[in-house]
């Protein structure tokens, strides 16, 4: 699952940059240029809930990693 999320990281750094050079283009229009940072305020954002979620993902693993898992592998649904 990490390596996908990696993927799709990488991916979304790419468009980023994309953008980034666009928006540095001195014949775009004002609307374009809008459209430009609005997307990239919006990838921005993605990529930022995604690193803090895989932050996340990395803690869950180091704890259940410690503590041996989830009840040893025994489901309690008391």
């Amino acid at each position: 699952m990490n390596k996908m999320n990696n993927i799709k990281l990488k991916s979304l750094e790419e468009t980023k940059d994309f953008y980034l050079y666009e928006l540095k283009k001195k014949d775009l229009t004002e609307k374009r240029r809008n459209q430009f940072q609005k997307a990239k305020k919006i990838i921005e954002g993605i990529i930022r809930r995604k690193e803090e979620s895989l932050e996340i993902e990395i803690e869950k693993d180091k704890y259940f990693s410690k503590v041996g898992g989830l009840n040893n592998g025994v489901v309690d649904y008391n």
